[in-house]
């Protein structure tokens, strides 16, 4: 009798909340789309009643049950009135959101590993005050801002950074409970905010760098004992001991001799210094090299797949081979 192997067929899992969470996303971004400036209106505002105000309706149901049952037209009056309070709590504080204006800064770059800082800017128009005004992302802690005496006010919230390359902290969430607590009036807004995240520098033996094979140098010229390497014309201020004075006897002018030395003063940054690795760790020990080679004050140059930077120094050129490491 012939024995097959039969596979199951693969099954995709129903997830619910994953079907959900991506509908509601794509409904998000479709409402309120990224802008570098949002000003909070009817359209990006949503409001629900908190679990207070949930029981303060129950309170209420019971307290009108009871005025029916008693026929007390004081608690029917008690009733009313603390439902129009409701109702109003409901006006104050979807105001206490409308029309504030946010705009976003973020650090130039970070490691991996550290927190990214996102300045949030409040802008307020006119008289109008807001209180209590909570912000946060996902991953951070909530600030709560308040716009009473002055227009503007900038608060700081720090996310942290888990991968290299562009970082964008998502939506940040602006929600208040003023002024009691009983409905919460909130949006979700993309200030469209970009973080660049450097590799995670590891320590590694930096001789390394000498022992593979490293460009010879650039000459310096120099005005020691070392091999001679050219005649150039006499300048007013030169040593007289470096004089050609052979040639100068000659008739042939006043030369000044000048001496070179090879300094190995440039140094590559090669992708196959570290072959023994994974991708991520080669470039968190390259992140390291450039901290230690930048610190030091030597040239030096990065040759990786697809990035070619010539040898050089300075802050431009530092930060220049950093992204080209987080970019990979």
């Amino acid at each position: 009798m012939a024995v097959t192997n039969q596979t199951k067929p693969y099954q995709k899992t129903f997830n619910p909340y994953l079907i959900w969470r991506r509908s509601f996303g794509e409904w998000i971004h479709r409402r309120i789309p990224p802008s570098k400036n949002i000003e909070l209106h009817l359209n990006n505002i949503f409001i629900i009643p908190t679990g207070q105000g949930l029981g303060f309706c129950f309170v209420l149901f019971l307290m009108f049950i009871g005025a029916i049952n008693y026929e007390t037209s004081l608690a029917f009056g008690l009733v009313f009135l603390l439902l129009g309070v409701f109702i109003l709590a409901i006006f104050y504080t979807y105001r206490n959101l409308s029309g504030l204006h946010l705009s976003g800064l973020t650090d130039d770059a970070v490691f991996v590993g550290e927190n990214a800082e996102i300045t949030i800017i409040l802008n307020r128009h006119g008289k109008r005050t807001y209180e209590a005004v909570q912000l946060s992302f996902d991953n951070s802690r909530k600030v709560v801002a308040n716009l009473i005496e002055h227009k503007e006010q900038r608060v700081s919230l720090f996310v942290l950074t888990s991968r290299r390359g562009h970082f964008n902290p998502g939506r940040l969430r602006v929600e208040t409970f003023y002024p009691f607590g009983l409905h919460r009036a909130w949006s979700l807004i993309d200030l469209d905010l970009d973080c660049l995240v450097y590799p995670k520098p590891v320590e590694c033996d930096l001789d390394i760098l000498n022992s593979n094979d490293q460009d010879t140098g650039k000459i310096n010229i120099t005005h020691g004992n070392d091999d001679f390497y050219n005649l150039r014309e006499y300048q007013r201020g030169d040593p007289l001991k470096h004089v050609a004075w052979k040639n100068f006897a000659r008739g042939q002018g006043m030369y000044t001799k000048q001496y070179s030395s090879n300094v190995d003063d440039k140094i590559w940054l090669r992708w196959s210094l570290f072959t023994e690795l994974s991708e991520e760790d080669r470039l968190s020990r390259l992140c390291y090299c450039v901290l230690k080679l930048d610190s030091s004050g030597v040239d030096y140059g990065l040759d990786i797949p697809g990035c070619l930077i010539e040898p050089n120094k300075g802050t431009a050129h530092y930060h220049s081979i950093l992204r080209a490491l987080a970019l990979f």
